[in-house]
């Protein structure tokens, strides 16, 4: 089993294609489209995301009948190729309005707020509901004190207010320049929170997607991506407070709202003082803090039922899956619905040096936990989308692209969706819109193919499988603890996020241990800033009872390093090393990621028992790692590049190769510079050359001996040129290209720093 396993790796096959977002964004020509496709094809990216984006024109339109002869012979080119499609369900973003179409089809569809005014104080607006009445009393602060909602016997001090349903005036993003934030034909946000905006969104752009492509849903057609839902849309107007000379309130700023969304809001736990506290400075702070907790888990558990469960339902009946991701990178709780549960990494919100402490940096294990907990295989990200530096977003490089894809494949992402492969780069129009372009109109695109496999390989090895936990860590629906498990990562502690509304109704628990589909855990972690209902602190009880290890902190390293023993670890482990264990089909997988700017070496120790091979996800190729006997088991030399990963595997149904492992010795540096391009060299069989870069400015083509021996790309910067090499003097060549930024964006500095000859000796 063990080389089949061995096997599927170097060739994972179309299933686990990168899956990039193309931007259709100019206007399309059938011919160019398919050219398109063909050569996503030939560079092993096997499948898209058909993306209408700003600049696209097409004659009839968004879902118009040439633009969706246009998708069909797309999807036909597709299938033909075995390829994978995915549609995205908006034009642009973000989603649930049909390009405007559902609030066209009724205003009352638009997305709704609600605010209060005085009774009687105002007239109401087109399409505006008083909602509720309530009587409100005041301090001489103008802070609330109290909320009435009878009518008997109120106090002359009260004053009634009418809490009104309104709009918020949001948009959506569009695809001509004048649909774009802040013009005046920008699409209208939908009410995300009306089930019949939703039922109309879904006849919009689900249903005319179906009508014409239906023999291909479910075989080609394998999902449709959500994007960002927006409750209140973007460019929202929600106002703000307004008193008069008297310092009496007489209009107050707008919260998202809908038709009898009370209800959920009582349902949720909050009262009529909430509510006032969320439109009224109170007295009484509780009242506010209470408020606004009940309210966010009364607009997650609206969204849910009223949008997300609804597209998931038609999706699950029309043989896809619904994809995509919510707004925020910590809404775990949003990704219940989604049968391929996804995040969002763009706009740089994480980069090398805040992979642990930025309020983003849980986004990748919000999709791949919950896809754990729920026995889903895959999980996606989309990815790469404006994360060039500061002000200059062209300017990325490729080691930059595979730092970011890294990051998620250390935490469990198997999908891949880059942001984005552009259609057109014509104009600044397209050039400028949320760049760079991550494939055909960047320097690395000739290269892609050993990228689109080792994306394949990377995901292959991340789906069907465990992850072997130390530990679960508990999260609400849109919070999950971030500086509390940062120690778990540096000390190589492995975790995962369970939702509180897993643990009620999800988790089993037995005999000391929590249980969640192939799940088992003995040690909960709970982040001091959760909030626990009276039923969750019973069945945590209940675990404890039973033996099961709880803490509650605000750092849980310490904790975990006193009571949890790890039988698996990286002996040189310093806060930069990820390191994660798989089983996958029964076996071990080893995978140590190194998030940092110098080599990591050491060893992998571990009680597993069996033979070693190391896996190159570049090459798909594997080769021998010999056993070391130590105190703890078995232990494997490992060296891990900037930036980089080490995998190793383990073949249990054998025995351990014991043995002296090749260990390679420096012995020559010769530096290289525009003036010396050649060096001499006496070849032998246990000597292996390298070409390394300190620092590369964006790219390297080298050519040995006027043989092209590869181009340099990714950290470390080194390339292994030993096959190219002869007796006696060497000539070394290379030609440097630059970033796009100087195409399209910023110019920036070109060249290489540091260009040498390494020369090792291997016993």
């Amino acid at each position: 089993m063990f080389d089949i396993l061995t096997e599927m790796f170097d060739r994972p096959g179309n299933a686990f294609t990168a899956l990039p977002f193309w931007f259709w964004n100019d206007t399309l020509d059938r011919d160019e489209l398919l050219r398109q496709v063909d050569d996503f094809h030939k560079k092993g990216v096997n499948g898209f995301i058909i993306h209408p984006r700003m600049g696209m024109q097409v004659e009839g339109g968004y879902l118009g009948e040439t633009y969706l002869d246009l998708v069909e012979a797309c999807v036909a080119a597709a299938k033909k190729r075995r390829m994978l499609v995915m549609l995205y369900d908006e034009a642009m973003y973000p989603s649930g309005s049909a390009h405007g179409m559902v609030v066209k089809s009724n205003p009352l569809f638009a997305a709704r707020a609600l605010y209060a005014k005085p009774t009687g104080s105002y007239t109401l607006a087109e399409g505006e509901d008083a909602q509720l009445r309530m009587a409100l009393q005041f301090d001489a602060d103008g802070k609330l004190t109290d909320v009435r909602t009878d009518d008997d016997e109120i106090p002359e001090d009260y004053v009634w207010y009418d809490f009104i349903l309104g709009f918020t005036g949001g948009t959506i993003r569009g695809i001509t320049p004048d649909e774009e934030d802040g013009k005046p034909n920008a699409p209208a946000a939908a009410d995300l929170l009306n089930p019949e905006a939703t039922a109309a969104f879904i006849a919009s752009t689900h249903e005319v997607y179906y009508n014409r492509l239906r023999e291909e849903f479910g075989t080609v057609i394998t999902g449709i991506f959500t994007d960002e839902p927006s409750l209140t849309g973007r460019c929202a107007k929600m106002g703000k407070t307004v008193t008069d000379e008297s310092g009496r309130i007489t209009e107050t700023h707008k919260i998202s709202w809908t038709y009898d969304f009370h209800e959920t809001f009582g349902a949720c736990g909050g009262d009529a003082r909430m509510l006032a506290a969320l439109l009224f400075p109170p007295a009484e702070k509780r009242w506010a803090r209470d408020g606004k907790y009940y309210y966010d888990a009364a607009l997650r558990q609206g969204l849910l039922e009223a949008y997300y469960k609804p597209l998931q339902d038609w999706c699950l009946h029309h043989g896809i899956a619904l994809t995509g991701h919510p707004a925020g990178s910590q809404d775990i709780g949003m990704e219940e619905a989604f049968d391929i549960p996804g995040q969002d990494l763009v706009w740089r919100m994480i980069e090398p040096g805040t992979e642990l402490t930025s309020p983003d940096s849980p986004l990748a294990k919000c999709s791949a936990d919950m896809a754990r907990h729920k026995g889903i295989s895959r999980n996606l990200c989309e990815a790469l989308g404006v994360c060039g530096k500061a002000g200059n977003p062209w300017d990325m490089t490729a080691a930059e692209m595979m730092w970011y894809l890294n990051f998620l494949f250390a935490r469990g992402v198997n999908m891949i969706s880059p942001h984005a492969f552009y259609y057109s780069l014509k104009t600044p129009l397209q050039s400028n819109e949320r760049p760079p372009d991550v494939g055909p109109g960047n320097i690395w695109w000739d290269q892609y193919k050993p990228l689109a496999g080792y994306i394949k390989r990377m995901s292959w090895l991340n789906s069907t499988n465990t992850n072997n936990p130390h530990a679960v860590v508990l999260c609400d629906g849109d919070m999950m603890p971030v500086h509390a498990v940062k120690p778990l990562y540096e000390m190589g502690y492995t975790f995962n996020y369970l939702t509180m509304e897993q643990l009620e109704n999800r988790v089993r628990v037995h005999d000391g241990k929590l249980y969640i589909d192939r799940y088992c855990y003995d040690t909960l972690l709970i982040d001091s800033r959760i909030r626990l209902t009276p039923s969750l602190v019973r069945k945590i009880g209940e675990f404890v009872t039973q033996g099961g290890r709880m803490h509650r902190g605000s750092d849980f390293g310490d904790f975990m390093k006193k009571n949890v023993k790890k039988t698996s670890w990286f002996d040189a482990q310093n806060p930069d090393i990820r390191f994660v264990h798989l089983t996958k089909s029964g076996y071990p997988f080893f995978l140590l990621f190194n998030e940092g700017d110098t080599w990591a070496r050491g060893h992998l120790v571990t009680d597993k028992s069996g033979a070693c091979r190391r896996f190159d996800p570049f090459t798909g190729k594997t080769e021998t790692v010999y056993a070391e006997l130590c105190d703890d088991g078995l232990q494997f030399p490992v060296e891990i590049a900037p930036w980089s990963v080490t995998i190793l595997g383990m073949n249990t149904d054998i025995l351990p190769e014991l043995g002296r492992n090749p260990v390679e010795t420096l012995t020559e540096i010769v530096s290289l510079s525009d003036t010396r391009r050649s060096f001499a060299y006496t070849p032998a069989e246990n000597k292996t050359v390298r070409l390394c870069f300190r620092e590369v400015h964006d790219r390297v083509d080298v050519v040995i001996n006027g043989q092209s021996a590869g181009v340099v790309l990714y950290k470390p910067y080194r390339l292994d040129i030993t096959p190219l090499l002869k007796d006696g003097e060497n000539t070394v060549e290379w030609t440097v290209t630059g970033s796009m930024a100087n195409t399209y964006g910023t110019p920036v500095e070109t060249g290489i720093v540091g260009a040498s000859v390494e020369i090792y000796t291997v016993e």
